[in-house]
């Protein structure tokens, strides 16, 4: 099997960027980004080069959110906006705790 392509998904200042080898693209939010980046693998995976989209949080770890020939294209408004909130802390609210 040959070596997936990566595109990435991060936050740069007040700006997402995707990125992958030489390709860098900054766009205006996280769901924008995750969009521009699932459209790339798939044309990618299209031309023969398998790829990936990884989404990076605020900890500089990375999540797998969409695989070309896995998951689903184009990728549904509804899943985007779920994946674009994955990385918002949770609050933990004192209140909620149990005495």
């Amino acid at each position: 099997m040959s070596e997936l392509i990566q595109f990435v998904v991060l936050q740069r200042s007040q700006k997402w960027v995707v990125k992958s080898r030489e390709l860098e693209r900054a766009l205006g939010d996280k769901r924008k980004a995750i969009h521009c980046a699932v459209e790339l693998a798939n044309e990618s995976g299209k031309n023969g080069k398998p790829a990936l989209v990884l989404a990076g949080s605020r900890r500089h770890e990375f999540a797998p959110i969409w695989t070309f020939g896995k998951d689903s294209y184009p990728l549904a408004r509804s899943v985007s906006h779920r994946r674009a909130k994955t990385d918002r802390p949770k609050i933990d609210h004192p209140s909620r705790r149990a005495g």
